[in-house]
């Protein structure tokens, strides 16, 4: 009789943990904007502390080798959004809108998996009303907004969400994009004024660092460039501050443990590196982003992949496969790091990752195990070789070694064009 009582109870338990096993994972995708990818001090920075950003990483998986789709930033969301590439969703800048009947993650999730698909903070996709893909829970999905206030919203909808749904909570936080007024855009230092007593805080320039004509940084002296950096790193540990907050949300809430984190930017900044500030180049600067996922009893904590080369549109890929929803249509480039954050051997991965930029002149990134090749649409070509050179210090365009790797490479970018699908697939 004591057995029948036991089995009694067991079965309902039973029944509870099978459902809470086949529900699909709550997922929460944190996005900063113009973040380097070094500027964690979790990646080995000394002069900026993310105790937020580290402790993510040490959740979950962290690939080093992580790349922007378009280095600036309504190509790179929508790149987010789509799955698709730059040249393929129809923004190749931040002026055009997107192809307006391509679905985005936020329908597509809603569609295919039931979820329910919030927003808050920094949108940014431009010719896409945010409303039309989430429901939206702080800010217009245009212009700036208060990083405050977005990390605020996020943690209110984790307090009191009570749908029976998954969540693809989306948190759009701002900076530390306010770097673009430290550098104001007609020179000079923008809003911001250097401050005498913090001389002996500011960081030193990059060894890579040199004096390039800039309308941003015109007549800038070493102080002036010390002084962006240091105020750089006061951006990134405010926005860490916030996402800090947030995470402490998710860590005590129900959905602790049935949340996949996925933490990214959309680009890099200039930083100094190479006498650059802003984006749109295809040097790792601009170009080489964070990106850090993690998934409780899922994805082995503190994980470091550098060897596995990532672009932006896998972001989607990687979110559709955890959600296990279709793949977006029409994504031929983006692969899911899913079985790469869990660890799981791969047999095969791609050999090379392509990043356009229409900004310019134009010029495309292709980048494979151990070297860089930058095309020009002027004709130029830089070549360097990321193993022995990983600041890009030493073009090898002219060399033999270049000119067999910039050979090798433009094949690579042959390849990848004719992968590419142009426009919005047939049957979407």
């Amino acid at each position: 009789k004591g057995w029948l009582v036991f089995g009694a109870l067991l079965v309902p338990f039973l029944a509870a943990t099978a459902e809470a096993k086949e529900q699909r994972p709550n997922i929460l995708f944190i996005h900063v904007d113009q973040m380097h990818w070094q500027a964690m001090s979790a990646y080995g920075n000394p002069f900026v502390e993310t105790p937020a950003m580290d402790r993510i990483a040490a959740d979950g998986c962290s690939f080093r080798a992580s790349y922007a789709a378009m280095p600036q930033c309504c190509p790179a969301r929508a790149s987010w959004y789509t799955g698709r590439m730059s040249s393929e969703h129809g923004v190749p800048v931040n002026s055009c809108p997107i192809l307006p009947d391509l679905p985005d993650l936020g329908q597509w999730l809603s569609r295919h998996g039931d979820y329910d698909s919030v927003y808050a903070g920094k949108w940014h996709v431009s010719g896409r009303d945010v409303s039309k893909s989430f429901r939206v829970i702080y800010g217009s999905g245009k212009g700036e907004q208060a990083d405050g206030a977005i990390a605020r919203a996020c943690m209110g909808y984790l307090e009191y969400y009570q749908g029976d749904k998954p969540f693809f909570l989306n948190a759009g936080f701002m900076n530390p994009h306010d770097c673009c007024y430290t550098a104001g855009a007609v020179g000079g230092q923008g809003k911001f004024r250097f401050a005498k007593e913090i001389e002996d805080k500011l960081p030193p320039l990059p060894k890579n660092f040199i004096v390039k004509p800039s309308p941003r940084t015109k007549g800038w002296k070493e102080l002036e460039w010390r002084y962006y950096i240091y105020i750089y790193y006061r951006w990134v540990e405010m926005v860490d501050a916030e996402i800090g907050r947030l995470y402490d949300a998710l860590k005590s809430s129900r959905f602790a443990d049935n949340t996949v984190v996925v933490f990214t930017a959309d680009h890099g900044d200039g930083l100094g590196f190479h006498g650059n500030v802003s984006k749109g180049y295809m040097e790792e600067e601009a170009w080489r982003v964070p990106a850090i996922v993690a998934y409780p009893g899922t994805v082995p904590k503190g994980r470091q992949d550098t060897e596995h080369l990532s672009v932006g549109v896998d972001i989607a890929a990687t979110i559709c496969d955890f959600a296990e929803v279709p793949m977006l249509p029409g994504m031929t480039i983006g692969t899911s790091l899913r079985p790469l954050a869990e660890g799981k051997q791969v047999d095969r991965w791609r050999k090379y990752i392509v990043g356009e930029s229409f900004l310019g002149d134009g010029r495309v990134g292709v980048r494979d195990a151990t070297h860089k090749t930058i095309f020009g649409c002027d004709g130029s070509t830089k070549v360097f070789d990321l193993q022995t050179d990983p600041p890009e210090m030493h073009d090898l365009s002219d060399s033999a070694e270049g000119i067999s790797v910039a050979a090798r490479q433009k094949t690579y970018l042959r390849d990848y064009v004719s992968q590419i699908e142009v426009g919005v697939p047939r049957g979407t």
